[in-house]
């Protein structure tokens, strides 16, 4: 692929079957998928890059200076779709989670020709939408693990997300680990500080128009970003969302609530998937 980011490739091959790309949340990575990969991979090709900054992928290039970094990160998610297109002929649907959800959903409004369909687990959607990153003032109820990453080992990491999350799926626990300890901070540093783009716009221009794909926004009803309030005014200015609350999730919905999760995504992905054989109009 025409990209610098480290990107892995699962399922089937993209040619034979219809295309997902994942965009994992901050201080994550492309491998903490291993719990969705498994049940999506026998119908689908499962692309997943480390996003910028995390992972195995570079951080900030030369050429970025003065660009935001999430412009920067957009880009970077339009250019692997461009290439599943060319490959496949077909769009390509995305499914984001957190911060890889909100460069889902300024993908979704930007490039539309690219996207079948876009899913959005719990994106930083805050009302007051301007000010200061809202993330910067919230209190943890609970300690991060993320928080001593530069003390702890990676089995230590996972012993701690065990202890939290043990409801959670065992395979995602040590990826989750390793990518707290790769990521860098200076480039999360700097992406919470930038001037954020207003996301109600966006929701709009997604679903709004002869250009609109369907879209899926999928949160909880325990600590989540996208709440009441939240939802509401997504309901107001683009009421063409499909919105799912899934009672006890919090904001790693996916990993709370798997199953319930997937009896919503799934049926969103057999929906919009592009049948094999078709072609998208270029």
């Amino acid at each position: 692929m025409a990209t610098d980011l480290f990107v892995r490739e699962y399922g089937r091959p993209a040619r034979d079957a219809p295309a997902i790309l994942i965009l994992h949340g901050a201080v994550e990575s492309g491998a903490c998928y291993a719990n969705a990969v498994a049940r999506w991979g026998d119908d689908y090709c499962i692309v997943a890059p480390d996003a910028r900054g995390h992972g195995d992928s570079p951080s900030r290039l030369p050429e970025h200076d003065n660009v935001p970094s999430t412009d920067v990160m957009v880009q970077d998610a339009i250019d692997i779709l461009e290439d599943l297109l060319a490959s496949s002929g077909r769009k390509t649907i995305i499914v984001g989670h957190s911060m890889g959800a909100r460069i889902a959903a300024f993908v979704a409004a930007d490039a539309p020709h690219l996207i079948a369909g876009v899913v959005l687990e719990d994106p930083p959607w805050w009302v007051p939408e301007d000010g200061p990153n809202p993330w910067l003032s919230v209190e943890q109820t609970t300690p991060d693990p993320f928080d001593f990453r530069d003390t702890a080992t990676v089995d230590e990491l996972v012993e701690m997300q065990r202890a939290q999350n043990p409801h959670w799926a065992e395979s995602e626990l040590r990826p989750l680990a390793e990518a707290m300890k790769a990521v860098d901070t200076d480039f999360m540093e700097r992406r919470l500080h930038e001037k954020r783009r207003i996301w109600t716009p966006t929701a709009r221009q997604i679903t709004v128009g002869p250009a609109g794909v369907p879209a899926l926004l999928i949160t909880g009803s325990g600590d989540v970003i996208v709440d009441k309030h939240s939802r509401e005014r997504l309901m107001a200015v683009a009421p063409g969302f499909d919105i799912v609350v899934i009672e006890g999730a919090h904001h790693c919905i996916r990993r709370d609530k798997p199953d319930e999760y997937h009896r919503h995504v799934d049926a969103f992905l057999r929906e919009n998937a592009p049948a094999v054989g078709t072609v998208t109009p270029r």
